[in-house]
């Protein structure tokens, strides 16, 4: 887990955008630096919640927005901008962190407190707001209808994150195997799968 990849974290993020010309829709591309997981092992051992479960379809799209510095502060001490004229050469605010939150429901539960035919919320960077399309880079999103596993963050107050969005899912076939996304070096095999599942 030494290595690193760009992707997108729950935690940190760095984000980059472009924009077409004004006639055209917008884009902005977010570039994310994440932890790699060099093994089976590595993927189990950084998720609070290991599924399978199949995108009911359900998605939306939300957003997660930095708190503004509170500009109404009038005492330098607290704020350190209080009567500072604005900097005309000073740089545009970043794009909105968007997300996509899709709707999965639980087939099996590998590791973690989920139920089987629960349906839990899964956000990833990116989605369309307000006729603005915001991609991350090399990312491939979670497509309705298919069932994937996932290797889930999760939070009391937020939905569930990938622990990144390429090595953190896996299609499961009609086999019974498991398909990795393009980028992502580690195979899982299901003898890795029973042999890592835990039973809570």
């Amino acid at each position: 887990m030494k290595a690193r990849m760009r992707r997108l974290g729950a935690v940190a993020l760095a984000v980059l955008f472009m924009s077409a010309c004004a006639a055209e829709q917008k884009t902005v591309v977010y570039a994310a630096d994440y932890p790699a997981y060099d093994s089976a092992d590595a993927l189990f051992a950084g998720a609070k919640l290991v599924i399978e479960g199949r995108l009911t379809g359900t998605k939306h799209v939300m957003t997660e927005v930095e708190p503004a510095d509170d500009d109404s502060e009038t005492d330098p001490r607290l704020n350190p901008n209080a009567g500072a004229t604005p900097d005309p050469a000073a740089p545009p605010a970043a794009p909105p962190t968007v997300m996509t939150v899709s709707s999965v429901e639980v087939v099996k539960v590998r590791k973690g407190l989920a139920r089987v035919g629960q349906v839990i919320q899964v956000k990833e960077l990116g989605g369309t707001l307000d006729g603005v399309t915001y991609e991350e880079a090399d990312a491939t999103p979670l497509k309705t209808g298919v069932t994937y596993m996932l290797f889930l963050e999760t939070y009391p107050d937020s939905p569930a994150s990938l622990l990144n969005p390429e090595q953190a899912k896996y299609v499961v076939t009609s086999a019974g195997t498991y398909t990795a996304m393009p980028d992502n070096p580690v195979r899982l095999e299901d003898t890795d799968v029973q042999r890592l599942s835990i039973k809570e």
